[in-house]
């Protein structure tokens, strides 16, 4: 039996679980995504206590917004574009939730 082309996962970014159907193979990179995600937000909470979650999200996609901006100038873009498309949508469905 072949195992399914996507599979629905669940992420957890900042307070919200985001259940996303993604291809099998693209499913580590969506996991470490969200991973990246929380290791910055963790970081911003510590160092500017009393925000707001939105802010401290907002600041985390501008950091990896500037970080892709970066590899696209130095010519390696294709993995900052997923994890941009990526954080976008992450960011659309926690805005919706709101």
């Amino acid at each position: 039996m072949a195992l399914p082309e996507k599979i629905q996962i669940r992420l957890t970014v900042g307070r919200s679980i985001i259940p996303l159907t993604v291809s099998r193979d693209k499913e580590e990179v969506y996991r470490l995504a969200a991973r990246a995600i929380e290791e910055k937000l963790g970081r911003y909470r510590t160092r500017y206590p009393d925000q707001e979650e939105e802010r401290y999200l907002a600041i985390v996609l501008v950091d990896f917004a500037v970080r892709a901006l970066q590899a696209e100038a130095a010519g390696d873009t294709e993995p900052y574009e997923q994890l941009i498309a990526t954080l976008g949508q992450e960011l659309d469905t926690l805005l919706a939730n709101k």
